[in-house]
């Protein structure tokens, strides 16, 4: 999500990346994340750290970047990072000052040689997925992105320095909060019986200083043992003021203590909205949580909030019949009764990319009302049983997904299905966003006649999954051309060039899957501007 308040520049940014006397900002640039519920470990290994000020600067670019190779990559396991924290990427970066609009994450893969920082981590790759499942058992297995080797390009809207802010040696410092926010973005997909893991992360950027926390203690114990995982965030209105999003999120398996972290405040206090969500609880809304930039973390309560018990209902949703693209999105919305009440977002979760239906078909949900209370400046909460608008158990779908518009759909539905049969719900198409136009990516593949008789591409832009194609029996056959319709495209989205889009092939042989597969980059990238063509090449051999 953008930051809400970003700095002004004191002075005018020459061309390029000229530095104008007077005018470079000293940055610190840390991160912090979250992981699925299920998973113990979730590791990333980030080696450079670049900046662009162009909204349209491709991640393959040999120019338009300030790029910071870090002095040791740094190991990141988002499972257990402390989120009130920050783990140190970049100390005292020079940049000019002056809007950015791109961040790059250059990170280690998990095919390539490993690095020594993994090493000493204990890791086997350099990107780790390890995955506890409901009998204890672990597995461990390397962690893709979208496309191999091309990193996270993230559009942000940060302008760097601020006048009267200084380091120890004179010189205005700012420090920026990188969130890679996993933790219902780790997509699963299967080739011969063996799984595959592809980080497709929300990632965010805020001004440390101008940012506080809120501080979230949880008691599940009255929930029932096996309980899906809690799920608490912090949240504003949107934009169009028509609903809420989320700023930031943690989840457990457990409850305990969340630290949401880093949230924008500008130069005062700004109010928050926490919700507090888990299957087979009633979701918890507290109202006007203040944030103050500077100031600590904000503590909800003294004691922990205690979740309520409540029936667990499953939901899914056809999304190969609704057209919906493989990086959508589904959230799930509800309203609290009143004049001028707007949608909370309980829940949500990325599809499964290639059946394009919830992950594992049955997605879990609260059937029960909310408990509504209002912050009382730190002292005990009073919460109210509430029913939400859309019925005890109901909820609004909703979609989003880069570069898009988050769309809600018109009517409700009251989720009742069990595991087995779960409700189907109608997820609505999430339209590109204001003043976007609808493009197409043209994709050659070449690889060997008969070589492989199993693939799909992946395409990706602004460091998450957009869109899948299944190809069997075109990289069987040796390849041709397909076509991605419907991608968001055009000047008004990333000025000047348009928006700008990578691809990949994971490519097998049904026969011998573990020893044939192949994950292979396009040879560049692809940007779609307002003509909405564009045209990438994949070599598999």
């Amino acid at each position: 999500m953008r930051p809400r308040h970003p700095h002004r520049a004191a002075c005018v940014l020459g061309l390029g990346w000229l530095t104008l006397a007077g005018c470079t900002a000293r940055t610190d640039v840390g991160a912090t994340g979250a992981a699925p519920a299920d998973v113990s470990h979730l590791w990333v290994t980030v080696e450079e750290v670049w900046f662009a000020q162009s909204a349209d600067t491709a991640g393959d670019s040999t120019g338009g970047w300030k790029r910071e190779k870090l002095s040791s990559p740094v190991v990141l396991d988002l499972a257990n990072a402390d989120s009130g924290t920050l783990v140190p990427l970049v100390t005292g970066l020079s940049l000019p000052a002056g809007r950015y609009r791109q961040l790059h994450l250059v990170m280690a893969d998990s095919d390539e040689s490993l690095v020594d920082e993994a090493r000493a981590a204990g890791l086997e790759y350099n990107a780790q997925i390890d995955i506890v499942d409901s009998a204890g058992t672990t597995t461990r297995a390397p962690l893709e992105l979208p496309v191999p080797r091309a990193g996270l390009t993230v559009p942000i809207d940060v302008t760097f320095k601020d006048a009267g802010r200084t380091d120890a040696n004179g010189a205005e410092a700012q420090n920026f909060a990188v969130t890679l926010d996993a933790a219902r973005d780790v997509l699963s997909y299967d080739y011969g019986g063996v799984k595959g893991y592809i980080l497709s992360p929300t990632v965010s950027v805020q001004d440390a200083a101008e940012s506080g926390g809120i501080r979230v203690s949880v008691d599940a114990s009255a929930l029932a043992s096996g309980h899906p995982q809690v799920v608490v965030s912090a949240q504003v209105l949107d934009d169009s003021g028509s609903h809420r999003v989320v700023v930031q999120r943690r989840d457990s398996a457990d409850g305990g203590t969340f630290s949401l972290y880093p949230l924008p405040a500008g130069d005062g206090a700004t109010s928050y909205d926490v919700v507090i969500a888990c299957a087979g609880a009633k979701t918890v809304v507290i109202r006007d949580v203040p944030v103050t930039a500077g100031s600590g973390q904000t503590t909800l309560q003294p004691e922990p909030i205690a979740l309520v018990a409540a029936d667990t209902t499953y939901a899914d949703a056809d999304g190969a019949s609704a057209g919906l693209p493989a990086g959508t999105r589904v959230e799930f919305y509800q309203t609290l009764p009143g004049g001028g009440e707007r949608p909370f977002l309980v829940d949500g979760t990325a599809l499964d990319p290639l059946s394009r239906r919830l992950p594992g078909e049955a997605f879990a949900l609260g059937g029960g009302t909310l408990m509504v209370g209002n912050y009382a400046d730190g002292a005990a909460i009073d919460f109210s049983e509430v029913t939400p608008v859309q019925r005890a158990g109901g909820y609004v779908a909703g979609s989003s997904g880069p570069y898009r518009t988050d769309t809600l759909a018109d009517e409700a539905v009251v989720v009742t299905g069990g595991s087995d049969r779960p409700t189907v719900v109608t997820v609505p198409y999430p339209e590109i966003a204001a003043s976007g136009r609808s493009g197409r990516l043209a994709i050659n593949v070449q690889a060997p006649v008969g070589r492989y008789d199993r693939g799909f591409i992946t395409v990706m832009t602004a460091g998450r999954l957009v869109d899948v194609l299944s190809i069997d029996e075109l990289v069987d056959r040796g390849g041709g051309v397909v076509f991605v319709d419907g991608l968001p495209s055009g000047a008004a989205l990333a000025p000047d060039a348009g928006v700008s889009y990578r691809a990949a092939l994971r490519a097998w042989n049904s026969r011998n899957a573990a020893g044939t597969i192949q994950r292979v980059a396009a040879t560049a990238s692809a940007s779609l501007g307002d003509l909405g063509a564009g045209t990438l090449l994949i070599e598999v051999r």
